[in-house]
């Protein structure tokens, strides 16, 4: 199936989604908790959330945890979201064991909630929202290591542990690696948080430690960012890829700086996991599981790729 026919298909359901919504009573709120709003990823997902809330007719109440690692944080929000005794709930979460048991008192106090991209790891979630995370590392693998020739050593950048995006991706590149590369050897890999800053530090080490490297995954644009600028610093030529096509991407893409990118359709994600959460506050059926299709973006159909599934608009501030 080709880029444009899956993406009409998925645009299609979602409309048939959105045309399903009750409209909730203007009190309604939908509460809306999410790792860390400077991430790029965050800000189209939860302008997703905010365009689909408009269309069904409820408010929302954003709150931001302000990192990967800040779950008391988070836990703390989601506990003044079930005071406050929102309609619903969609998360995605700093930490999902450790936010597990405050999500799970939000469920017991009447308030569904539906976990997006990072779930809490809880079976009672109303809905589950995702891109295919393990596709995503498989397509970057498959990318890198036809970018490096078949051969050579590579690091992983491999994202913040207790995620299940970032370890589902990493899982995916690792066997889709060993079955498209078995000469491709890996000899680091970091799980630090999804930040520019972190990637940073850890790749200009590399640099030193690792001088041979043919070489990185990503597992998000922001940490592909920062192992630009580390070997780019250091003069050393590596082969970079990274995923979620954010417009930092776009223009490394286009620059020739990273191989490529394999994407999720974030707004996409936000606007179904909304819909299934003014379902859920409507006491209507949800899906119990929603995943939407990963896309491998390049230097060369870049230019012909409809981001607006993708990503937010550049003048959107959540």
């Amino acid at each position: 199936m080709t880029f444009l026919s899956r993406r009409n298909l998925l645009l299609a359901s979602i409309a048939a989604a959105a045309l399903a919504q009750p409209a909730l009573a203007q009190d309604k709120t939908i509460g809306i908790a999410v790792p860390n709003l400077a991430s790029s990823f965050w800000i189209s997902a939860v302008y997703g959330m905010e365009s689909e809330a408009k269309t069904g007719g409820a408010k929302v109440l954003k709150l931001n945890a302000g990192g990967d690692a800040n779950a008391s944080q988070q836990i703390a929000q989601v506990q003044d979201l079930i005071q406050r005794k929102v309609a619903a709930i969609v998360i995605g979460a700093t930490n999902g064991d450790a936010v597990k048991p405050i999500v799970e008192r939000a469920i017991e106090a009447g308030i569904p909630v539906v976990g997006i991209s990072s779930p809490p790891n809880t079976p009672k979630l109303a809905s589950l929202v995702s891109a295919d995370h393990a596709d995503m590392g498989k397509l970057q693998a498959e990318c890198l290591a036809k970018a490096v020739g078949g051969k050579g050593t590579i690091a992983m950048m491999a994202g913040p542990a207790g995620q299940a995006w970032s370890d589902l991706r990493a899982k995916g590149f690792r066997e889709a690696l060993a079955k498209a590369a078995p000469d491709v050897k890996i000899v680091a890999e970091s799980r630090l948080a999804d930040n520019r800053n972190a990637a940073l530090g850890t790749a200009e080490d590399w640099t030193q430690r690792f001088p041979d490297l043919a070489g990185i995954y990503a597992a998000t644009d922001d940490m592909a960012a920062g192992v630009v600028s580390a070997f780019k610093s250091a003069s050393k030529p590596v082969k970079v890829s990274a995923s979620n096509f954010s417009p930092t991407a776009q223009q490394m893409l286009k620059d020739g700086d990273i191989a490529c990118t394999s994407i999720q359709q974030v707004v996409a994600q936000g606007k179904a996991a909304m819909a299934q959460a003014l379902k859920a506050a409507a006491k209507q059926p949800v899906e119990a599981r929603v995943v939407l299709p990963a896309l491998l973006v390049t230097r060369e159909n870049v230019a012909t790729v409809d981001l607006s599934s993708v990503v937010a608009p550049a003048d959107y501030r959540p």
